[in-house]
């Protein structure tokens, strides 16, 4: 008997709620014979700049304006396989800069406009093989970066996006590297931790110039102890972990002045607090410290000692080590640990009572271990380790019911996000890694549909018959557009339907099909005799 199988639009290909729709497609196959694996995402200029790898140019710029025809290799910097490994990407000064590595500069700074004729290295800062460039970040219009110049070691450097203005700020260590690390930018000025030789790690202070870089204060007369770390401004100071000789590593804050800069609380009585991961919520800062008694916990702080507090004991067995913060929905979520459900998704309002865990995705004490989280269309992303041990992506709306995996509607792949290193939105979508069919890890997209469409305002289409042999026929509402897919997501036909049409399929060979509604994402499986 013919079955003929009515498909409404709120029944989504990949996951679906009454009022909004997720779908999930393979944007691009990058590298035909193996794995792009996309990464280091960045929107500049109205396009979407990132590295993947293909079988001809390996690891390269890649450029998209939201279209899989305009995906393309932007330029080849190292070429014949040779990959030039580009990292690092940030616009300054109407420029994108970044990190790459070619045979005759070496690992270097590169500036492009946007045009491959007006990309290349902003200057080969050592000549004699990688300066290394990294820890970018803008302060009082300038781009400051780390980098070794073959001389004088890692020490600060700075720069207009111009030649001729691109230099080392100062020779800190003039015995070796100065490792500068913790660039921040407060008050138009920048604000790090470096060694020179004499003090020890402590902090520094500069607009850019020579003869405004100094060191801001030494906390620690040892010049052999561990600096300061974790620099974080919140409500016009700045938060860290410092150790001065005497109270081990605790909270500190300052106003930029040495006189100001102080120790704000003694967490941890009896040895290093060591607080980290400071994220600003709801007017208060949060992070996690070890009292010496509860573990390594999640805190908060107003700037005041006294209203510098545990927000709970999440772990009563030893640590729950929160990370991963990131706010969404007027709540904070973050991953933490605790002996009965391993790693896995946290969420807060700022209240121990309303501090709870969202799911245990991975089923018992094992972690799940969520990662690259982003919030996106009032859902949350992330990655995730599945009970059956394998990477998925996952959303979800902040309770146990409302989390769950997102994947296409062919996904035979078992681990298909162990390659998935970042989630990025662009242009009303997020993009992300992954492998999902045999092609290897490519990109793909997520979209998701307006909240607040009724699930009636949806158009329905019947496909049939079903199993076909060379005619499928399909009616729909309105006029819409279908693709044809086999079972490893390639899209076979596409094609407009205003309230009937008929599709030949005789050129098929038998199997099992899917048949997508383009807009809205709604499928069915068909037969082909």
């Amino acid at each position: 008997m013919k079955k003929t199988l009515l498909i409404l639009g709120a029944f989504s290909l990949f996951a679906i709620n009454s009022f909004s729709q997720t779908t999930v497609e393979l944007f691009k196959d990058i590298n035909p014979t193996g794995s792009s694996e996309p990464w280091q995402f960045v929107e500049y200029k109205g396009k979407m700049y990132f590295s993947a790898i293909d079988d001809t140019h390996g690891e390269e710029v890649w450029v998209s304006d939201g279209t899989s025809a305009g995906t393309q290799l932007f330029i080849d910097i190292n070429p014949s396989l040779s990959s030039s490994f580009p990292s690092d990407y940030i616009e300054f000064a109407d420029k994108l800069i970044f990190v790459a590595y070619d045979p005759t500069n070496g690992r270097e700074v590169w500036i492009t406009d946007g045009t491959p004729a007006n990309t290349g290295t902003l200057k080969d800062i050592n000549p004699s093989g990688n300066s290394n460039p990294k820890n970018f970040t803008i302060s009082g219009g300038k781009l400051f970066f780390t980098a070794d110049n073959g001389v004088n070691g890692e020490e600060l450097w700075v720069t207009d996006g111009t030649l001729a203005n691109t230099k080392m700020v100062m020779d800190i260590n003039l015995a070796g590297d100065s490792d500068p690390s913790n660039l921040i930018d407060y008050q138009g000025k920048l604000y790090w931790v470096a060694n020179n030789n004499v003090n020890g790690e402590e902090i520094w202070v500069t607009d850019g110039t020579l003869a405004n870089t100094n060191m801001m204060k030494d906390i620690n007369f040892n010049p052999m102890a561990t600096g300061p770390s974790d620099l974080t401004v919140y409500n016009g100071k700045f938060y860290f972990q410092a150790n001065d000789a005497i109270d081990g590593f605790q909270l500190w804050v300052s106003d930029g002045s040495s006189t100001n800069t102080q120790l704000l609380k003694i967490i941890n009585t009896l040895t290093n607090s060591s607080p980290n991961s400071f994220t600003e919520f709801n007017g208060k800062l949060y992070f996690v410290a070890d009292d010496g008694v509860n573990g390594v916990e999640l805190w908060v702080t107003d700037g005041t000692s006294a209203n510098t507090t545990l927000v709970k004991d999440i772990n009563q067995a030893g640590d729950s080590s929160p990370r991963n913060f990131v706010r969404h929905d007027g709540k904070l979520f973050f991953t933490a640990y605790d002996n009965t459900h391993g790693n896995e998704l946290w969420v807060t309002d700022g209240t121990s009572a309303n501090t709870n865990m969202v799911k245990d995705i991975y089923i018992g004490e094992n972690d799940s271990d969520p990662y690259y989280l982003i919030s996106y269309k009032n859902r949350l992303y992330f990655r995730a380790e599945a009970t059956n041990g394998n990477n998925q992506l996952y959303e979800s709306d902040g309770t146990a019911a409302g989390t769950y995996v997102v994947e296409p509607a062919v996904a035979p792949y078992p681990d298909p996000c162990n390659r998935l290193f970042g989630i990025f939105e662009y242009r009303d979508s997020l993009y992300f890694s992954a492998q999902y069919t045999n092609i290897g890890a490519e990109l793909y997209r997520l979209g998701r549909g307006t909240v607040g469409v009724k699930t009636q305002e949806i158009a329905s289409f019947k496909a049939f018959p079903n199993p076909a042999n060379e005619v499928l026929t399909i009616t729909t509402e309105n006029n819409a557009s279908f693709s044809l897919l086999d079972m490893t997501g390639k899209i076979l036909k596409t094609f407009e339907v205003d309230q009937q049409k008929e599709i030949s399929i005789a050129d098929l060979n038998a199997g099992m099909y899917i048949l997508k509604e383009n807009v809205y994402g709604s499928h069915v499986k068909i037969i082909k005799q």
